[in-house]
């Protein structure tokens, strides 16, 4: 088997040329001050809890800093451990957040993005789309591999790159307890997987001089592979990569015990990435002023087995999907990049379809150098069978739970927050907690996604949305004793905490990750676990009940995730220069949440939000 296998991303090394220039100088990831980070715990805590929870976290948090207590003895072994170490947080994140996660990848962990729309007339343009992503995904492939992508800097700090290297030819494998990722070396990589009605095809997408196939190439060898599976193949082992880590740790030991069958998933472990050719499937009426095609559900999960559920391996990091009804878009797993990075890969593809001229034809392999596409054909036993029956059931229990709507809101886009020097993050985050308040009467506990790569290995740190200032804001718009100059006024201050907590978690000077280290420091130690992350109060402040994230795009690319907990919204958006696109997410299984209404209210927030801006001049 020829990928390289490491136990954690963290450990990955490579060479310094342009993206990875300034890798090695990267800042070390800090340990913020113990008593800084526990006094912004009570602040940030505060509009979720009563006056009695509060008071009794407070009391906790003061015996966790006593003199020579339990919370100095754990900041002083995370501190020691933050010596030795260029990210004291890095592999302890990828185990807890990821490889530990026995919950199905498909819906629980994969996210997704919709490209915008195509118009495929007849099969030939689905194909023809289809080989110009494929060349942009080998050309992206081949900027990587060179390292020649630019490092990329934010507020003037250069950020880490090493997640580029995460995106393509990489695989998660299933094992009991705890995952991996491995990576394939880029010799071995030099094909991708193409799904097609549940069967599974080896695309060479070099020829044997190691030139890329040209577009008319490929377009010939998808009417082969397309040829070959006339019908849907029934044994859908694809479906197989949406059971629970443990149940699929089991099974791909059993399926690859069988020799034809390892061959099989170790073409797919070294694959660049898989292509879906999906069938069509239908649109569904929708009663939202703002939504769009409801089919973005075909990027996260396929839509169930009797659409294209089946026509997936959710293990692979990445899987660009070509619908026939010109829904396009892909799939990834998340242990190995954050959005941005993938969204980095979109906006390649994209902008290469787009530009003709890149995508003109510069090698012309000769037919004979072409190796043909080859099929898969598998051992299954009885045993295999009846997981796979087990698994489309179960898969469409997961996909028929899930409700999505997209909403592109054209009012006006960022660049309104921005006439008023506003922050367009800011201003979308607190017209969400003035949505979700209207809508629920209460404040949720909120996570909003920051970027702390300009820290060697950086993944993310948490921005609390929930501050106290915007907490007064909610509470006072839709208030008639307060007027519109007051109302205004505390929008700001909304705006301005917003802003500052981002800074701090820019910086990694919020407070989740740095508790985790403390909490992960106690288990992993022996200590008894203090009592400060036992109280109802810390367990309630993890209970994310609206998971959000800025995902940024020139195009028009909606990102989808999945709600992390039952009862919780996921809300992924794109401020644009005229218009906001975002997806909300919901289960159906909760009586109390509903995707489409949260998503109408967010924008009569952001409406609302708007006057105040306008009965003012600044």
């Amino acid at each position: 088997m020829s990928y390289i296998i490491m136990k954690n991303l963290t450990k990955v090394r490579y060479h310094s040329r342009i993206m990875m220039a300034v890798e090695n100088s990267l800042p070390h990831l800090p340990v913020p001050p113990l008593h800084q980070t526990m006094n912004k715990y009570i602040i940030a805590i505060d509009p979720l809890l009563n006056k009695n929870q509060l008071e009794k976290t407070k009391k906790l948090v003061s015996e966790f800093l006593m003199p020579g207590g339990v919370g100095e003895k754990l900041q002083h072994k995370l501190e020691e451990k933050a010596k030795v170490t260029d990210n004291w947080l890095a592999e302890w994140w990828n185990n807890y957040a990821y490889f530990e996660y026995r919950e199905p990848l498909v819906i629980k962990s994969n996210p997704g993005f919709s490209f915008p729309q195509q118009h495929f007339e007849q099969e030939l343009d689905q194909f023809k789309f289809t080989a110009k992503v494929i060349r942009a995904v080998v050309s992206f492939k081949e900027l990587v591999d060179s390292e020649s992508i630019p490092v990329e800097y934010s507020r003037g700090n250069p950020l880490s790159m090493m997640q580029y290297k995460n995106v393509l030819s990489t695989y998660r494998i299933p094992l009991p307890d705890r995952d991996t990722i491995v990576f394939a070396p880029p010799d071995c990589s030099r094909h991708m997987v193409v799904a097609h009605n549940s069967q599974f095809f080896k695309l060479n997408v070099y020829d044997k001089d190691g030139c890329p196939l040209s577009e008319a190439h490929l377009i010939q060898q998808l009417y082969h592979i397309t040829n070959m599976s006339l019908e849907k193949d029934e044994c859908s082992v694809g479906v197989l990569t949406t059971q629970d880590r443990n149940t699929w740790a089991q099974i791909w030991k059993l399926l690859t015990s069988d020799s034809i069958n390892k061959e099989n998933v170790d073409c797919i472990v070294n694959s660049i990435c898989l292509i879906c050719l999906d069938q069509p499937v239908s649109v569904a009426p929708t009663q939202y002023k703002y939504e769009f095609s409801n089919l973005i559900g075909q990027m996260v999960h396929g839509g169930g087995t009797h659409e294209n559920s089946t026509n997936r391996w959710f293990d692979k990091v990445c899987q660009l999907i070509v619908n026939r009804n010109g829904m396009v878009g892909l799939c990834y797993e998340h242990s190995a990049a954050e959005g941005s990075i993938v969204m980095a890969l979109c906006n390649h593809v994209l902008d290469m379809i787009k530009n003709v001229s890149i995508t003109s034809e510069s090698n012309v392999s000769n037919e004979k150098s072409i190796l043909p596409p080859l099929k898969f054909k598998w051992n299954l036993n009885s045993d295999i069978i009846n997981e796979i029956e087990l698994a489309k059931k179960h898969v469409d229990q997961l996909t028929n739970d899930l409700e999505l709507r997209v909403f592109h809101f054209d009012q006006f886009g960022k660049n309104v927050p921005k006439t008023y020097n506003l922050s367009p993050d800011a201003f979308f985050q607190v017209s969400l907690q003035l949505a979700y308040f209207r809508l629920h009467n209460q404040h949720p506990s909120t996570f909003e996604a920051a970027s702390i790569r300009k820290f060697a290995k950086g993944r993310t740190e948490t921005i609390r949305s929930v501050t106290p200032a915007a907490a007064r804001f909610v509470r006072a718009m839709d208030n008639s004793s307060k007027n519109v100059t007051e109302k205004r006024e505390l929008f700001l201050n909304a705006i301005e905490a917003h802003v500052q907590y981002t800074n701090e978690a820019l910086n990694f000077q919020a407070i989740d990750r740095h508790m985790l280290g403390l909490k992960l420091t106690a288990l992993s130690t022996g200590l008894p676990l203090p009592e400060v992350f036992c109280d109802t109060a810390y367990k309630y402040a993890m209970y994310f009940h609206v998971c959000t994230s800025q995902v940024l795009s020139s195009h028009m690319v909606d990102a989808i995730f999945a709600p992390e907990v039952p009862d919780g919204y996921g809300v992924c958006y794109n401020p644009m220069e005229t218009k906001f696109t975002y997806v909300v997410s919901a289960y159906h299984s909760n009586s109390n949440t509903n995707a489409g209404d949260f998503g109408e209210l967010i924008a009569r927030a952001m409406g609302d939000n708007y006057i105040l801006l306008i009965n003012q001049t600044f």
